[in-house]
């Protein structure tokens, strides 16, 4: 028997959830260190562009597809001595699916945990939360509305916490995908800075050929040159080079969501000063007017003290929580 099939034969733990940025990864590697074996599936049943789309716009094309995808990885599972399933948000698995995993495992314990919003996930996304044990949200506004759902911000890897000592040469930095407004929010931003202030912008596409139909299709691209986006996803550590390197990072999140990104709570992690267009994080426990800066995408403005004032260090007890660790001590108990 091989080293693959020994892991399989000992996994007790079903992890559910896209790979993007290496996130699911970094969650094995925990769970594992907890003495975990860990099985992990995509939660769709490809990771191209057509089927990411199809998924998103027209979902009912692709349900054979994914019905017979969760099907074929139930019938796999069965009979094996699993405790945990961790579902994370689950985008192309129905009800149905979700069921039919759970009569394949019925001694498991399954957790749901959305790092999307309602208004930006699938039309089906609520009738899933009763079919699971424990329910889980980053989005807070859906946590009042759904009172099944629990609140849980999402996480910071390790290594934010631990960046290399190099000289801050940038003073704000954005990078991520170019969804949405974020394009037309930079610019406007980077129009309000002093022009002293070095603004690095790294917009990712994931091919040219969606950039070429965006820019011809949104006019919130127009004006807009190839050379102000990239087409490769950064790696981890050019990531944390350029956080390290940061005095300021930009956070935009799409505006039919209130949950705190990723990239919040990252530079949280980083002890790295915020300027965010999201309202919401007025309300987190770690938010600090000296370390965090809220402001409007339609006129965004940043104050010269924002700058100026030192950052105010978080309670070590914050920074737990926010941890990867402490998220998985609170939605894997």
């Amino acid at each position: 028997m091989s080293a693959n099939e020994r892991a399989t034969e000992a996994a007790d733990f079903v992890l559910i959830g896209a790979g993007f940025f290496g996130y699911a990864r970094e969650i094995i590697a925990k769970l594992r260190l907890r003495g975990r074996e860990v099985l992990w599936f995509e939660d769709r049943p490809s990771t191209d562009t057509f089927t990411k789309a199809t998924l998103r716009l027209a979902p009912a094309l692709l349900a054979g597809r994914s019905e017979g995808y969760f099907k074929q990885i139930a019938d796999g599972l069965r009979g094996r001595r699993i405790r945990d399933v961790l579902v994370i948000k689950g985008e192309a698995m129905s009800p149905a699916a979700i069921r039919y995993l759970r009569a394949a495992l019925p001694d498991a314990t399954f957790t749901l945990y959305f790092w999307d919003g309602y208004r930006n996930m699938p039309a089906d996304s609520r009738d899933k939360v009763t079919l699971f044990d424990r329910a889980f949200t980053f989005d807070s506004a859906d946590a009042r509305a759904d009172t099944r759902l629990t609140y849980r911000p999402l996480f910071f890897l390790d290594e934010y916490a631990h960046l290399p000592p190099v000289s801050q040469d940038i003073d704000l930095l954005f990078f991520g995908t170019a969804h949405s407004d974020r394009y037309s929010v930079l610019k406007r931003l980077a129009r309000a800075v002093p022009p002293r202030l070095r603004f690095e912008k790294l917009l990712y596409f994931p091919s040219r050929s969606v950039y070429r139909f965006r820019r011809v299709f949104d006019p919130r691209l127009r004006g807009a040159r190839r050379d102000e986006f990239i087409f490769q996803p950064l790696g981890k550590s050019a990531i944390l080079q350029l956080v390290a390197r940061s005095r300021a990072v930009v956070d935009i999140e799409r505006t039919i969501q209130t949950g705190l990104t990723m990239r919040t709570v990252e530079t949280l992690g980083a002890g790295r000063k915020l300027i965010t267009t999201n309202p919401t994080v007025s309300e987190a426990d770690f938010y600090h007017p000296d370390n965090i800066a809220i402001i409007d995408r339609d006129r965004p403005s940043v104050p010269d003290t924002f700058f100026e004032r030192p950052y105010v260090a978080p309670a070590a007890e914050l920074l737990q929580r926010y941890s990867l660790s402490g998220w998985i001590d609170e939605v894997i108990p």
